[in-house]
């Protein structure tokens, strides 16, 4: 045991209640008086026994990043859609200027790109019942009109949406749902939707002052039975051109000691909005365990991950043979490989 673990376990004592009562409400919070009573007519058990679901396909990325000494990034990308046993890749390779703070989110757009990519792919030779994508829609739509500093970004953020647009537009023609699972969320519409409906002879502080939970904390917190919370439904627009689609929202709670999954459908068989029977099955159906929270998403996210061994024996030693660069790492990484 180290000196750094025996700091981290002070911090972790000294801290705890403060971490924890952001994670979860206690059982005498007064938090749990102002939300329980609205959040139970809000929420709804699932007692049924989920059916088989077969023709269901899945889309997972993955990106790897290297740094160069010219201060350029190496950037691979790559997204698989798995439809029964076929799989349906995109690839996007990139060697190019991102400025550092730029780093993260620009990485996150070129994975979602991908995905959307992967999926057209697939479009063009099967027809699934239900398309999965890893991620969040609504995080995907507001990304519209945020520039990164990196090249040619403004091309690739049309690129971005125009592929979201195709996309959308063939799974309405086709009249096939896609749902968005997330595990984790920053989401707060379901809480505002709680506060809303909540008297204000119920409160006992004014609503300004409330902690900003999200709504993962408050469906953590009040859920004490399998089910999930009553849809959402809302309008958002898909980038430049107006081209609108209906998304509705909910939070399952499939397990009760598991962390809740954030659920956005994009069903054009439902004109009027909410979710239909179906697609609940289909997520219960799909919860594999604490661990597994999606069958099929489970299945794609390790068949497309990039492992340490592929990309330092594989890609790395390609890239630098066709160069002919030998030191392509930072010098922070070079230091460390040649101590060792």
């Amino acid at each position: 045991m180290n000196d750094t673990f025996l700091e981290f376990s002070r911090f972790l004592k000294e801290n705890s209640k403060e971490i924890r009562s952001g994670l979860i409400m206690e059982r005498d919070s007064p938090l749990r008086d102002i939300y329980k009573k609205a959040f139970y007519r809000h929420f709804i058990r699932y007692e049924g026994s989920p059916v088989p679901v077969t023709s269901v396909s899945s889309t997972d990325s993955s990106e790897f990043v290297r740094e160069l000494y010219n201060s350029k990034k190496l950037i691979l990308i790559r997204a698989y859609t798995l439809f029964g046993s076929n799989i349906h890749t995109s690839f996007i390779p990139q060697v190019q200027e991102v400025a550092r703070d730029h780093v993260q989110a620009y990485l996150t757009m070129l994975m979602e790109h991908s995905e959307h990519l992967s999926i057209l792919n697939m479009l063009r030779e099967e027809r699934p019942e239900y398309i999965l994508v890893d991620g969040s829609f609504s995080g995907r739509v507001a990304r519209y009109g945020r520039m990164l500093n990196a090249e040619s970004f403004r091309e690739f953020h049309e690129s971005y949406f125009q592929a979201l647009r195709e996309l959308l537009s063939i799974t309405q023609d086709r009249d096939i749902p896609v749902v968005y699972i997330s595990k984790s969320s920053e989401s707060r519409k379901f809480k505002r939707f709680l506060l809303n409906e909540i008297p204000a002879s119920e409160l006992t502080v004014d609503k300004s002052a409330l902690p900003d939970s999200s709504d993962h904390f408050l469906v953590r917190s009040l859920a004490d039975e399998r089910g999930y919370t009553e849809p959402i439904t809302d309008i958002y627009t898909v980038g430049k051109g107006g081209v609108e689609v209906q998304v509705s929202t909910t939070h399952v709670v499939p397990e009760v000691m598991d962390l809740p999954m954030k659920v956005e459908v994009i069903d054009p068989r439902h004109p009027r909005g909410g979710i239909s029977d179906d697609i609940i099955n289909l997520v219960f159906w799909g919860y594999g365990s604490i661990k597994n929270h999606n069958i099929w998403l489970s299945q794609v996210d390790k068949m497309v991950k990039f492992r340490a061994a592929e990309m330092e024996n594989v890609y790395m030693k390609a890239f630098e043979s066709e160069i002919g660069v030998e030191f392509y790492e930072t010098r922070g990484e070079r230091r460390a490989r040649l101590r060792v």
